[in-house]
């Protein structure tokens, strides 16, 4: 179509434009170095049948772009295999942090692969390899292309998790002779809360095609505690020793630029009254870990006394306690767990322009929640948490040692938020069984025909 090949001549004229951008980045940072020649080309190498699986047998291709939507995916995947165990599943994720993680989470999936750029032929070459029977994007990522030659090949393609956020829907109503027709495509969309459901209508999905299934994100979190995964960290930084009561301890996640000093800053006050405290960074990406390490390192070097600093990845065996004062978590797919041994806990990306990120994994674990002025990406996730008392909002970095020392000094009303949080989450749940319900129905009307093939 002549269409492809005008987008096609767009998308070669802007990668060669961003290319010397790229390749300083690449080299800077370590990113974008893998997976062109599944971007690029498009999946070539056929899939493997497994477990007495074949060509017949249903297959999903599932696609997150990054850690979060790929997190979201695995008890996605679970709840349909518990319900339909002949189906087959192939994993795509765009960044090489989420495929990173999609390679943990996914050994059982019989193809995980980069998603292909918007490039007619790469988008052509994987659908004639995968030959799926149902796509499901994981919250969104539209490219039209990929959607066109999807619906030639009558594929049809799910949304699940939806959401367009307040800036995204904008952007879409604002080029909505480009992207209505994108919408329009969309075969199904499991849309978070009624909001977001209007959106995904107004910039273009069928309203028949478009039910409230509630978010995956309440579904997607652990209450225990006392989780393997939680306890095999307890040893590892030395917590689950005798005296590991004697330890509180302060996790705060997700962090972005500025957010780790601020952190570190607090931290360094408050153990002036609270010298048992530990604290505990996880920055959001791997590319700032290095960078995050020097700093916090330097600040520490500043102080009378300098807490010692140590890094995940150099933990290849259980450490005392007594060894550390900050933990500076330079793994993937691990946040999650760490939370579980906090006392306070603060989400990071909130207190400059991110928009924030999940603040549901602590609060079902219970925990004391504090986070930044800026969630525009959770409003109607924080709405909740606020209006139920089980959160609190900081008003900015040179609030939080306030609020720190607070929660240390009266732990009780943090503790009474954790419980009103966890009732919360709990009651919210349901969007893991809606969602796999309509997947499977699409998986039951959609059927491979001598019509489907490549455009």
């Amino acid at each position: 179509m002549l269409a492809h090949w005008l987008r096609n001549a767009i998308y070669a004229a802007i990668l060669g434009i961003a290319a010397p951008w790229i390749a300083f980045r690449a080299l800077r940072t370590g990113r974008y170095r893998h997976g062109w020649r599944d971007k690029f080309l498009g999946l070539a190498q056929k899939l493997e049948q497994t477990n007495g699986s074949s060509t017949t047998t249903p297959l999903i291709w599932l696609h997150g772009v990054s850690v979060g939507e790929i997190q979201l995916l695995r008890p996605l995947v679970e709840e349909l295999r518990r319900d339909a165990p002949h189906l087959r599943f192939a994993v795509s994720a765009t960044t090489e942090t989420g495929m990173e993680l999609a390679r943990k989470l996914f050994v059982d999936s019989e193809q995980l692969f980069y998603f292909p750029l918007d490039f007619s032929w790469s988008v052509r070459r994987t659908l004639h390899t995968l030959q799926p029977d149902l796509i499901v994007l994981g919250e969104l990522e539209l490219w039209p292309n990929f959607l066109d030659l999807a619906q030639l090949q009558q594929i049809p393609v799910a949304v699940v998790n939806g959401r367009l956020s307040e800036r995204s829907f904008g952007n879409y109503q604002r080029f909505a002779p480009l992207t209505r027709g994108m919408f329009s495509k969309l075969t199904h969309v499991g849309a978070q809360s009624q909001t977001y459901a209007q959106r995904f209508v107004e910039c273009g999905t069928p309203a028949s095609r478009v039910e409230i299934s509630g978010s995956l994100k309440f579904d997607n979190v652990s209450f225990d505690r006392t989780a393997p995964q939680i306890e095999a960290l307890r040893q590892l930084t030395g917590l689950a020793s005798d005296d590991h009561a004697l330890h509180r301890v302060w996790v705060v996640g997700s962090t972005q630029t500025d957010e780790e000093r601020g952190a570190c800053e607090c931290f360094v006050q408050a153990r002036a009254e609270f010298p048992e405290l530990k604290l505990i960074v996880i920055p959001r990406h791997r590319e700032r870990f290095d960078l995050v390490a020097d700093e916090l390192q330097q600040l520490a070097n500043m102080c009378a006394v300098p807490p010692r600093v140590v890094r995940r990845s150099t933990l290849t065996e259980p450490l005392a306690a007594k060894a550390w004062d900050i933990l500076l978590v330079d793994t993937i797919g691990e946040l999650r767990w760490w939370w579980g041994l906090a006392e306070v806990a603060v989400v990071g990306g909130s207190f400059g322009k991110r928009g924030g990120q999940n603040m549901l994994e602590p609060a079902a674990y219970g925990l004391n929640v504090g986070f930044g002025p800026n969630t525009r990406n959770f409003r109607d996730i924080v709405e909740l948490l606020l209006a139920a008392r089980a959160a609190q909002r900081i008003e900015s970095l040179q609030a939080l040692l306030p609020w720190l020392l607070e929660q240390l000094r009266n732990p009780q009303p943090g503790r009474e938020r954790g419980r009103a949080a966890q009732r919360l989450v709990s009651k919210q749940q349901g969007a893991l069984n809606r969602s796999t319900q309509s997947l499977l129905r699409l998986v039951a009307t959609a059927q491979r025909s001598s019509r489907r093939r490549v455009a």
